[in-house]
């Protein structure tokens, strides 16, 4: 008998970690939200009042603690070598990560125009990307509010279900 109860909390355990985990995941997709939106914001900065370079942003997007977690950055040239494409490289630094498509086309979008026209043609599409990346966030704010709720207290009532069933 002490075996199955012991058995019965550790299926509540386990049910209630799963839910966590899903709930988590959730979370973590609206804040990579937020984090894109930092970097937009700041890409913008860089291109209306200081005029950088994409390689000059790149080592600024780095040393910002609020982008830690676009680990993309990270595979980005810092500097111009000679035959490369920085276009092209920041699309294989985004292929080589685990991210939402809507997210990724984001990126992909911001890769491609970035230093491609002058500084009022990159405001303007910064500022559309902006509104889809605000859109995005909310969506992934409303999913997060109302499924991870929803995911934690499911993940618990099927370990005590099955907790019951071992009982």
């Amino acid at each position: 008998m002490l075996f199955r109860l012991i058995a019965a909390v550790l299926f509540t355990l386990a049910g209630g970690c799963a839910g966590i985990m899903l709930s988590q995941r959730l979370r973590q997709r609206q804040e990579l939200c937020v984090q894109i939106g930092a970097l937009l914001r700041d890409a913008a900065v860089c291109i209306r009042y200081v005029g950088m370079n994409v390689y000059d942003m790149v080592r600024r997007f780095r040393s910002s603690p609020e982008l830690s977690g676009l680990t993309f950055l990270r595979n980005l040239p810092e500097s111009f070598s000679e035959g490369e494409n920085f276009r092209e490289q920041w699309q294989r630094s985004l292929n080589g990560q685990e991210l939402p498509p809507e997210e990724r086309g984001i990126l992909s979008e911001l890769g491609e125009m970035l230093g491609k026209t002058d500084i009022d043609g990159q405001l303007a599409e910064l500022g559309v990307l902006e509104e889809r990346v605000r859109c995005l966030e909310n969506e992934r704010r409303s999913v997060y509010t109302q499924k991870g709720r929803m995911y934690r207290s499911v993940g618990v009532l099927f370990g005590v279900m099955v907790g019951i069933l071992v009982i």
